[in-house]
């Protein structure tokens, strides 16, 4: 009995270590499966999924054990394969699938008259997993010319389908055809898909652009007419002449300043290739390049010079004055700055000493600064006094002068022409007697106005009025007047070609002193006596006049 226990017992014990072995086993071979997709799939034509897809829980390790590269991702299937993680293999399966339509480019087709066109002809590219049937939804019309829409169906192995218009255009002339602008013509024969139908071909209606662009043509070849373009391009770059230049330091200036003689069928641009170094004294290179609208581009080279302006600017028409009590002082009238490079350079007056209520001398301050700043200054004197009772009214003056200037003057008149007959006026109408009425100057043109002789100061005087009335710039020009000799008084005039010598007083024997060079005049002073005292004057007072 005892020994049949003993053997119960060891049967109990050996059948539990069996379950317990089974149930490992179960374990380990069933539970994994459980982490397994059995099936993954993936898109005809994609890349392979990692091995590591097949496991729910993704496995790094996984690898397959299968040959992948004896199936085709192109071809929609299942495929059997295996896949192994750590010392475990599975079996699994890879389904490829086709769910993309094609996906193409199209392109318009242009053909002659007479021929059909198969669908695929309309097809650039086309990108699909499989291979893909091109057919016409409807078929086109091929008698009919002009351009219709067509459309074609795509459909890939799989039965995707996908649809795209397309243009069909049926014609003897060409789309579109290209002529330079140089040509200024059109050719016909250009337009022509085939040459034979040259002789019953013309262009009609249209004339030749003159801008680049496509603009439309129509063109009859026998009794019908056919829509086509010209586009019209520019290929032909830019013939111009390169010529150096000069410049202050602080000019602007560009690059078309370098060209001249630009010969282009369009419009030009000009740049420079490299900026130039505006701080480099003296010459240097500049490369120019001129683009013309067809984007053509020529280079050339010239020298620009630059120069630094260290000349200041000159102030003509200052000088000691005397001024009335209590009357306003127009400071600038007649004041007039020339500088070797700037015009228009503004006067500045510093007028703060003057007290025009009170009698005395003051000092007037004259300041003008060029773009280089360089910078002039002249300095003058006011007297201030009680005006004397028997100066005339400037109104009235100003009126007697407006009636002589309607009947002397006209609108259509240039202002050297107004200026001949202000000197002619005065030179005929005013009547010299040695003497003077005033050395006021209104008061002294009052009585030249009214033909009351008087010196060369009552001509100056006349001519002073009638020359501002009229508008004509001048500066008042008084003579170097040496030890014994007498005053002389006239004026510079500028009609917008230059300063010149104007002076209206009569000459025995008779001498016409309208619009003189300082040539011309001192010609005239040597001949007039010693020292050429005529119209000898301060020369760093007044401009120099052009030599002709």
């Amino acid at each position: 009995m005892k020994n049949m226990g003993k053997s119960y017992k060891g049967f109990i014990k050996g059948f539990i270590i069996t379950v317990i072995v089974l149930l490992l086993i179960i374990l380990i071979a069933v539970v994994p499966r459980n982490n397994i997709n059995k099936i993954v799939t993936m898109e005809a034509g994609g890349e392979l999924p990692d091995a590591g897809a097949f496991f729910k829980d993704y496995t790094e390790d996984a690898e397959y054990v299968t040959d992948m590269t004896g199936i085709n991702l192109n071809e929609p299937g299942i495929h059997d394969i295996e896949v192994r993680s750590g010392k475990k293999t599975y079996r699994v399966k890879l389904e490829i699938k086709d769910t993309i339509p094609p996906d193409a480019e199209i392109e318009m087709v242009d053909i002659y008259e007479s021929r059909t066109v198969e669908p695929h002809e309309f097809i650039k590219s086309v990108k699909d997993a499989t291979e893909v049937t091109i057919t016409y939804k409807t078929e086109p019309d091929y008698g009919r010319t002009g351009s219709q829409q067509v459309v074609l169906i795509l459909e890939d192995m799989s039965g995707n389908k996908s649809e795209y218009q397309a243009v069909l255009r049926i014609s003897k002339v060409k789309r579109i055809a290209e002529v330079d602008i140089s040509e200024g013509r059109f050719d016909v024969g250009i337009f022509l898909k085939e040459q034979k139908d040259i002789v019953d071909a013309e262009i009609v209606d249209t004339l030749f652009p003159d801008t680049l662009g496509v603009f439309p043509v129509k063109i009859r070849v026998g009794d019908t007419v056919y829509d086509s373009a010209v586009e019209i391009v520019d290929k032909i770059p830019p013939v111009a002449k390169a010529v150096n230049r000069k410049f202050w330091t602080v000019d602007d200036f560009s690059a078309m300043d370098f060209v001249e003689d630009i010969v282009d069928s369009t419009k030009v641009t000009a740049r420079f290739e490299k900026e130039p170094d505006l701080t480099q004294v003296g010459d240097q290179t500049v490369s120019i390049i001129l683009t013309d609208e067809g984007g053509n581009e020529t280079k050339l080279e010239a020298i620009l010079t630059l120069e630094v302006d260290t000349e200041p600017p000159r102030i003509y028409g200052v000088q000691d004055t005397v001024v009335y009590l209590n009357t306003p002082v127009a400071y600038k009238k007649g004041v007039y700055v020339i500088d070797n490079r700037d015009t228009d350079i503004e006067v500045s007056v510093d007028s703060s000493r003057v007290n025009i209520k009170k009698e005395g001398s003051y000092k007037v301050i004259y300041t003008a600064v060029d773009a280089s700043g360089n910078r002039a200054t002249r300095e003058v004197t006011y007297t201030v006094k009680e005006k004397p009772a028997d100066l005339i009214d400037p109104a009235i003056v100003e009126e007697m002068a407006r009636e002589i200037l309607d009947k002397i003057i006209t609108e259509d008149m240039t202002m050297r022409e107004k200026a001949l007959a202000i000197y002619k006026y005065v030179n005929k109408n005013v009547y010299y007697l040695s003497g003077r009425h005033s050395d006021d100057l209104i008061t002294e043109a009052y009585y030249a106005l009214k033909k009351d002789p008087g010196d060369c100061y009552t001509f100056f005087a006349a001519s002073d009025l009638l020359l501002n009335m009229a508008g004509i710039p001048n500066i008042r020009v008084e003579r170097l007047r040496y030890e014994g000799e007498t005053n002389h008084y006239w004026h510079m005039i500028n009609c917008g070609d230059g300063w010149y010598h104007f002076d209206a007083c009569i000459h025995k024997p008779e001498f016409f002193s309208f619009m003189l060079t300082d040539a011309e005049a001192e010609a005239y002073s040597r001949q007039k006596g010693k020292n050429a005292y005529y119209y000898r004057h301060d020369k760093s007072k007044y401009p120099a006049t052009p030599d002709k």
